[in-house]
C-alpha cells in the first residue's frame, strides 16, 4: 500500500488510449513503492502535481512546453525527443519501477521547492522562463475560437444547483477576490440571469434534479459570441463526464466533487480576472 493517503495527480500529454490504460493500471495496483499516483481525465480542470509526456510526440511537447512546468509542477518525458528540453526523461522501452523511480524522485524535488516557497513566504505565479522550446503553433481551431472569446472584467459566479449551500460557501471563498456569487436551481432562470447579468462562470451541479448539464451549457454558450462565459460541470458519481459531447455543447471542463478550495480557485483562475 502507498504510504500517503492522498495520491498525486498526473496529467498524461499524447500517449495513446492503450498506453493510457497501461498507465492508470499500474497506477491502481500501486506499482510505486512510496507515493500513489492518479491520472486526470481529459476536461478536468484540477491542476495536476506533475506531467508525463510522449517525447515522441511533436504536438505532446508543445503543449507542454505551453503548461510550463516548474519545480512545484514539474515534468517527465517517455522517449527521445528531437531537441533538448530541461525535462526529466526515461528511455523507451522502460520498465514501470524505473518510472516510479523518476517520479518519485520529481515529487520529492517538488516537496523540498514547496517548504523552500512557504519558508520564504513568497506567493508564486506562473511565469515565462527562459528555455529552449519548440515554437511551432499546433493549435486546434476550436481553440482558437475559445482564445478570441474575451472575459469580462466585472463578471459574476453563477451556481446552478438544488439548493444556495455551494453559492454561500463560495461567497465566502472569493470575498478576497471581490467575486460575486448568485444561484439559481432551474435551467430557465440560469440562462435569463446569463442574458440580464454580467456572468463570467456558470458552475453547474450535475446531480440538480431536472437539470441537464449538457443542454444548459448550450443553451449558455452563444456562438461568435465576444464574450465568454465558462462553463464547468461539478460532478461526481454516477455521473459520467462525456468529453466529446461536452466540447459539442462548449463546456470548459469540470471538477470532481467533493470540491477542494485551492482546486476550486486555481481551476477559476482560468476564467476570472481575479485581481493579485
Amino acid at each position: 500500500m502507498s504510504s500517503h493517503n492522498f495520491p498525486f495527480a498526473v496529467r498524461l500529454i499524447g500517449f495513446s488510449l492503450q498506453e493510457i490504460l497501461a498507465f492508470e493500471n499500474a497506477f491502481a495496483n500501486e506499482e510505486g513503492k512510496n507515493y500513489g499516483y492518479f491520472r486526470l481525465e481529459d476536461g478536468n480542470l484540477q491542476d495536476p502535481d506533475l506531467y508525463i509526456a510522449n517525447a515522441d510526440e511533436l504536438k505532446a511537447l508543445v503543449s507542454l512546453a505551453d503548461l510550463r512546468p516548474s519545480d512545484v509542477r514539474p515534468a517527465l518525458l517517455i522517449g527521445r525527443p528531437g531537441v533538448e528540453l530541461p525535462y526529466a526523461r526515461i528511455d523507451r522501452p522502460f520498465e514501470w519501477p524505473a518510472l516510479f523511480e523518476a517520479i518519485d524522485n520529481l515529487v520529492e524535488r517538488r516537496a523540498d521547492a514547496l517548504s523552500r516557497l512557504e519558508a520564504s513566504d513568497i506567493v508564486t505565479v506562473p511565469e515565462r522562463r527562459r528555455r529552449d522550446r519548440l515554437d511551432l503553433d499546433l493549435t486546434d481551431p476550436v481553440e482558437y475560437e475559445k482564445m478570441r472569446s474575451k472575459v469580462r472584467s466585472d463578471g459574476i459566479v453563477l451556481v446552478v444547483d438544488k439548493s444556495p449551500a455551494l453559492r454561500d460557501y463560495l461567497s465566502d471563498l472569493l470575498a478576497r477576490q471581490q467575486t460575486r456569487v448568485v444561484w439559481v436551481n432551474s435551467e430557465v432562470e440560469a440562462v435569463e440571469l446569463c442574458k440580464q447579468e454580467p456572468i463570467s462562470a456558470v458552475l453547474i451541479n450535475t446531480s440538480t434534479p431536472g437539470i441537464d448539464p449538457y443542454r444548459l451549457s448550450w443553451a449558455i454558450k452563444e456562438k461568435d459570441s465576444p464574450i465568454k462565459i465558462a462553463v464547468i460541470f461539478l460532478v461526481s458519481k454516477p455521473f459520467v463526464y462525456d468529453l466529446q459531447q461536452a466540447n459539442y455543447v462548449g463546456a470548459d471542463g469540470f471538477l470532481n466533487k467533493p470540491l477542494a478550495s485551492h482546486h476550486l480557485i486555481t481551476a477559476l483562475r482560468k476564467f476570472l480576472p481575479f485581481p493579485r
